[in-house]
């Protein structure tokens, strides 16, 4: 899978860890880079769950010229139907903020900063943080973090939610690919079902949500690993080798 000028891709059991090419890149060099990767994902049924590694930090410039300046990365994110992690390092800013803000599960290290600075310059996001910040942090803390352009370290970060876990610098990727060979020991369709049903709830009122967490359950019943599940229980079996079917 490593066809692409801005990313690299490392193999793992039934996923990929996923980081750029340099820490410091424009959003219009990986706009297209992305877009074909989230295809990719999405339909190689070898790949279960995807991790991006920030590890060593990372900066999303804007596009280089007006034609290209709203290029949407976190809606290609969010497009990704697989469970997405990321292991987070350093200052994380504006766009890079941006780009983290879908993915389902966040892991930081202690030394990790988050900030919108966009105010500062008489600005504004544009590639979703007014819309997805609220929902993950709540309504106020978000609004003080957009409208002054309030920092925050990464004890604050987990306080609100931001983060799932924060961790050593040096411990960082350890417990990333830990996290990520667990998702993937799951069956791959109540893990992508569950996601579906948790993002259409969370973006629709409650009674629409509940419709599609019925319809996707009840399409899981039929399905062969739910199946195999059912009958390890039954005889009493821990190992169940899922297919994704």
């Amino acid at each position: 899978m490593n066809k692409y000028n801005f990313f690299k891709i490392e193999k793992y059991k039934k996923s990929i860890v996923i980081s750029f090419s340099e820490n410091n890149i424009k959003a219009d060099d990986i706009y297209y880079d992305l877009n074909l990767l989230v295809d990719d994902i999405n339909f190689d049924d070898n790949i279960w769950a995807v991790a991006f590694d920030f590890s060593k930090g990372f900066n999303i410039q804007n596009a280089a010229d007006e034609k290209s300046i709203y290029l949407s990365l976190t809606e290609l994110v969010m497009n990704i139907k697989k469970p997405t992690l990321c292991a987070i390092n350093g200052q994380i800013i504006n766009r890079a903020f941006e780009f983290i803000l879908p993915m389902d599960y966040r892991i930081c290290s202690d030394s990790s900063s988050f900030a919108m600075t966009q105010i500062l310059d008489s600005n504004i996001q544009f590639d979703g943080a007014t819309q997805l910040l609220p929902r993950i942090i709540g309504l106020n803390k978000a609004k003080e973090m957009i409208m002054f352009g309030v920092s925050i370290n990464s004890k604050e970060a987990i306080s609100f939610g931001l983060v799932n876990i924060v961790t050593n610098e040096d411990k960082l990727m350890n417990l990333m690919i830990e996290k990520l060979l667990k998702i993937v020991s799951f069956s791959p369709l109540a893990i992508q079902y569950t996601k579906e049903a948790i993002n259409f709830g969370n973006e629709t009122p409650t009674v629409e949500g509940m419709k599609m967490e019925n319809d996707l359950s009840s399409i899981l019943l039929s399905s062969k690993d739910r199946i195999q599940a059912i009958n390890s229980f039954k005889n009493k079996k821990s190992r169940r080798n899922f297919k994704g079917k």
